[in-house]
């Protein structure tokens, strides 16, 4: 199981000024494949030095809420996910995981079996460490799944960064925003650092600070 950090750092001058636009940082993760739409995985207030630490491991979920923009998706059952598999949706839990061809490696796949609803909201989860505060199962992407309909998403280690207000963990990301920058953990990448550019007012790779 790989571990991935991300750094991210902000000087003096930037601080203030995203503060006193009541400013959060805010990141969203890459899924393919039955994507649906993105969710804030992490929303916080920014220091001069922020770690974002995660593992490769996934849960899957339902909710009730419905994938608009702006929503706040809540979990209401979820299971920690084996890749390769179809777990059915059935009496609101996670069970009855086979193996399909249909599912390949770092793939997760849910049927939605309920019949009590016309649709469920189900999507991925992931477990993130913020500047050494455990978030535990924040769900990173959401997609409204009729009944007897199969899912299959399958996500990548390539995270977008960005600055925003009115944003909050579990919220159903509604637009894009022009300061964003993606970063993607290739091969045996496990470790990167981003900066903020306050001239600039936009993240750069350390590197080219």
């Amino acid at each position: 199981m790989s571990s991935y950090r991300l750094n991210i750092n902000f000087t003096e001058e930037a601080l203030k000024i995203i503060y006193a636009a009541h400013q959060k940082l805010a990141i969203t993760k890459a899924v393919v494949g039955n994507m649906g739409k993105a969710v804030i995985w992490v929303a916080t207030l920014p220091f001069e030095r922020n770690a974002i630490e995660w593992k490769q491991n996934y849960m899957l979920y339902s909710s009730r809420e419905e994938v608009q923009n702006g929503a706040n998706i809540k979990k209401l059952s979820d299971t920690t996910a084996i890749d390769n598999v179809v777990y059915d949706f059935s009496s609101a839990i996670f069970q009855n995981a086979k193996p399909s061809e249909c599912v390949g490696v770092n793939e997760y796949a849910v049927h939605n079996a309920m019949d009590h609803y016309e649709s469920l909201t189900f999507g991925l989860a992931q477990e993130v460490t913020v500047n050494g505060q455990t978030r535990e199962g924040n769900p990173i992407n959401a997609l409204t799944l009729p009944y007897n309909h199969t899912a299959v998403m399958a996500p990548v280690e390539k995270v977008r960064i960005f600055l925003a207000n009115s944003v909050d963990d579990g919220i159903v990301m509604s637009k894009q925003f022009s300061n964003a920058i993606e970063v993607e953990f290739r091969g045996n990448e496990t470790e990167k650092t981003i900066t903020y550019d306050c001239e600039k007012g936009m993240f750069i790779p350390a590197d080219n600070a």
